[in-house]
């Protein structure tokens, strides 16, 4: 039965029996892999205290193909990150990064890129960034690893100039189905189509877009002058997570509180434009 060594972060544990545990972890070379660790509580275990979430680890499996785990031989933590679970917010964020890397996790396959992101993610939040900002940063190269970035500035469907589409010059088109910002003649043709197409402030577009990626899946560090104002990271982190609950067809459990409320960029009463419509 072939050893395999692999860098992983944990997805999921759940007891097993009186002393062990099953562990769903995520490897930079293997992807996603299920494991039975065998007397994990044990003081002699050679992975006691190791298997923690949000920590980077390295470990050691026998591959056993065709069994449903594999069994965990050894263990080590690489990097502790103990501040995440000190305080809510940050827990709460790095929760949702690990719940997003388990749903596009694929079990052996190498998932560098998406490794390296929520590594990133992880030491942001434990070096102390806002965890909005953090969490905002992380989803928008998840999407990017994914290959599912939303057009934020450029029409998705032609590639043009995607102008506002109210008086005001406040709100433009978008369309999650239809990859994003839209002009509004491919706005109004994927109405005809039969999408749902409504809008979105510019402002949220254009600082979703410039927290953005440039080029890899894992974002540069923010300057602090550049960061957006709180309620903003808000907003754009409901846009992203809207889109996200469109094209990934579930939810995440650490979603689902932020996501109950109406969306945080619908127009107000009185704009011109109601919610989920083209003006």
């Amino acid at each position: 039965m072939p050893v395999v060594r692999d860098q992983a972060f944990l997805l999921k544990r759940a007891p097993y029996g009186e002393s062990s545990l099953v562990v769903h972890a995520f490897t930079r070379q293997h992807g996603r892999v299920h494991l039975i660790a065998k007397g994990a509580y044990r003081a002699t275990s050679r992975y006691f205290c190791v298997l923690d979430f949000f920590d980077t680890l390295d470990i050691e499996w026998s591959d056993g193909r065709g069994q449903a785990l594999a069994i965990l031989r050894w263990g080590t933590v690489l990097e502790r990150r103990r501040t995440i679970a000190a305080d809510l917010e940050r827990y709460q964020a790095a929760l949702l990064m690990v719940e997003l890397t388990e749903l596009a996790g694929r079990p052996d396959q190498a998932e560098q890129g998406l490794f390296g992101l929520l590594r990133t993610g992880l030491d942001a939040l434990a070096a102390g960034a806002a965890p909005t900002l953090a969490l905002v940063v992380f989803e928008l190269g998840f999407l990017q690893n994914l290959g599912l970035s939303p057009a934020l500035i450029a029409c998705a469907a032609c590639g043009l100039t995607a102008a506002p589409v109210t008086p005001d010059g406040l709100r433009a088109a978008f369309s999650a189905g239809a990859g994003g910002r839209l002009c509004r003649p491919c706005a109004e043709e994927a109405k005809r189509a039969g999408r749902r197409v409504g809008t979105l402030p510019v402002e949220i577009l254009s600082a979703a877009q410039e927290l953005s990626p440039r080029g890899a899946a894992e974002a540069d560090p923010i300057p602090a002058p550049d960061v957006p104002a709180p309620d903003v990271l808000v907003r754009v982190r409901d846009l992203l997570e809207r889109f996200l609950d469109y094209h990934l067809e579930t939810r995440p459990k650490t979603s689902q509180t932020f996501l109950s409320v109406p969306n945080r960029n619908a127009p107000e009463p009185g704009h011109p434009g109601p919610a989920g419509a083209l003006p």
